[in-house]
């Protein structure tokens, strides 16, 4: 079962490549991006570590449960009401990202409504599912998607578009302090783990052992991620005017071709493993709000069918907040609530390992 847990983070990094918030760092790239992309490996441990040696001792046990267990009723609903609009949130600009990427790169001319009214339709579906069965369809796209991404970061980092000199004039500014928001976005790849607040209670003791040499494995993956990220759109772009470009990593992956290959442009295929892992990644954030607002009506004294329809008025609030937001926001909006988001990050994050420390002595 171990694996599951390496499917929460990667999704999560998959995830992050293709948002606004590797867009972020590229305009960063003067403030300190790299040098923050190394310091996040130390923050990183520590949200790995604090998450993941907490729910060890709590196997087969969600958070809501916890904290409706050794918390106050009114400041637990308070608490798991603010990790759901997070998660919320998480899930949203990932949903608005993409669709702006495919109509940028794929149907203009199709009206960015009924495209969202079709990403929604099957992320209903998927977060309805048992929890046990969304970890199922981790592992099953990923495995599919898995040899696609080998062959796009071959494909790119062997290509002769690909230019080492301007990755050599990126890593020159290493000795520019970072900003906080490029250590806030370099944190986001690592945050795939958080997930085991819901996720934890699919793991028994004896399925969930996490070594030293996972946390290693798991860090370099979130690191590689962060570099890739970074690096391949300024090799394959340029580096003086990389933060001008809109999509950097679409665009990067647009100059690269497949003269032998069934399909010759590669964005092709970059947009079709990115409507992969871009439905995994708002399926897991959604989900995770659906599974806390349901342990929540559960301490109510209410019918089944009134718990449905709580579910269902959840359901159709992601679906008004969706549309409404998709006509309103420009690319531009988008990136600028993404950096206030992934800033914010941070302080909702280090203190919830507080948290799990309180926990812990509620619960001895």
């Amino acid at each position: 079962m171990k694996r599951y847990v390496y499917y929460l983070i990667i999704v999560n990094m998959l995830g992050y490549s293709i948002s606004e918030g590797h867009k972020i760092l590229l305009n960063l790239k003067e403030q300190g991006s790299l040098l923050a992309m190394v310091l996040s490996v130390f923050l990183g441990f520590i949200i790995l570590f604090g998450f993941i040696r907490f729910f060890q001792t709590v196997p087969g046990k969600d958070l809501p449960d916890l904290l409706l267990a050794y918390f106050p009723k009114w400041l637990s609903f308070i608490v798991l009401g603010i990790i759901s609009v997070v998660w919320f949130i998480a899930g949203l600009v990932s949903l608005i990202s993409f669709v702006f990427i495919l109509k940028r790169f794929l149907t203009p001319e199709i009206p960015t409504v009924f495209m969202i009214i079709i990403f929604l339709t099957f992320i209903t579906f998927g977060i309805l599912l048992r929890t046990k069965s969304i970890l199922y369809t981790l592992e099953i796209v990923l495995l599919i998607t898995f040899p696609f991404l080998i062959l796009l970061l071959l494909k790119a980092i062997t290509s002769n578009e690909f230019e080492l000199d301007y990755v050599k004039e990126a890593v020159m500014h290493i000795n520019h302090f970072p900003s906080f928001s490029a250590i806030a976005n370099s944190l986001y790849v690592y945050l795939g783990i958080t997930n085991l607040i819901i996720f934890n209670n699919q793991f028994q003791q004896h399925d969930f052992t996490f070594t030293w040499k996972d946390y290693l494995i798991a860090l370099l993956l979130c690191l590689g991620t962060l570099l890739v990220s970074f690096f391949i759109p300024i090799g394959l772009l340029g580096y003086e005017n990389i933060d001008t470009i809109p999509h950097p990593m679409m665009i990067a992956t647009d100059t690269l071709i497949m003269p032998l290959g069934i399909i010759e442009r590669v964005l092709y295929v970059m947009l079709t493993v990115s409507i992969f892992t871009t439905f995994l990644s708002i399926l897991v954030h959604w989900h995770v709000v659906v599974q806390i607002t349901k342990k929540l009506i559960s301490t109510k004294k209410i019918t089944s069918k009134q718990k449905n329809w709580i579910i269902v008025l959840i359901i159709g609030a992601f679906w008004v907040i969706s549309i409404y937001l998709i006509n309103v926001f420009n690319e531009y909006w988008l990136l600028a609530v993404s950096r206030f988001f992934n800033n914010l990050l941070p302080f909702f994050f280090f203190p919830m390992i507080l948290l799990f420390q309180y926990l812990k002595r509620r619960a001895r």
